[in-house]
């Protein structure tokens, strides 16, 4: 039994330091990229096409366009998660409140080896630490199984 716990708790302990690093290092790279102001032209909810549960099936989308260098350049994406192809679920309530601070301005982060790409918001840095530390918490006490 001891056995079987150790690897459930490697296994989780493995997810969740590689899930923080990739986010920890992504957020420090796009808090390096440069912040421009945006205008916002759209934005609206809808549902995801995919939703992990049913409370949680609702997605913001939102369009804005930015001026990087003397170009124009258009952009969608709201959240760190979707410029890995990921996405960000929501309540209806909670995807409301987010969409009512989503100003016709905003101050977005962009690429500056890559205009093209942008993103508005660069938050959660203490979820991914928390995910880290229980990560690592998960190794120690899966050593602590297989000793």
């Amino acid at each position: 039994m001891n056995v079987f716990v150790g690897v459930f708790a490697l296994a989780i302990g493995i997810g969740s330091v590689w899930f923080s690093l990739k986010f920890l290092k992504l957020y420090f790279k796009v808090k390096a990229w440069e912040k421009v102001e945006a205008k916002v032209l759209s934005k609206e909810i809808t549902m995801h096409t995919k939703y992990s549960t049913a409370r949680t099936p609702y997605k913001l989308n939102a369009n804005y366009t930015y001026k990087y260098k003397n170009e124009e350049y258009k952009g969608r994406f709201i959240y760190l998660a979707e410029l890995m192809g990921g996405q960000a679920n929501h309540m209806r309530s909670d995807a409301e409140n987010r969409l009512e601070k989503i100003n016709e301005n905003m101050t977005i982060y962009v690429n500056p080896k890559d205009p093209k790409e942008s993103v508005m918001y660069c938050e959660g840095v203490g979820l991914y630490y928390f995910t880290l530390f229980m990560g690592l918490f998960a190794f120690v006490f899966a050593f602590v199984k297989f000793i």
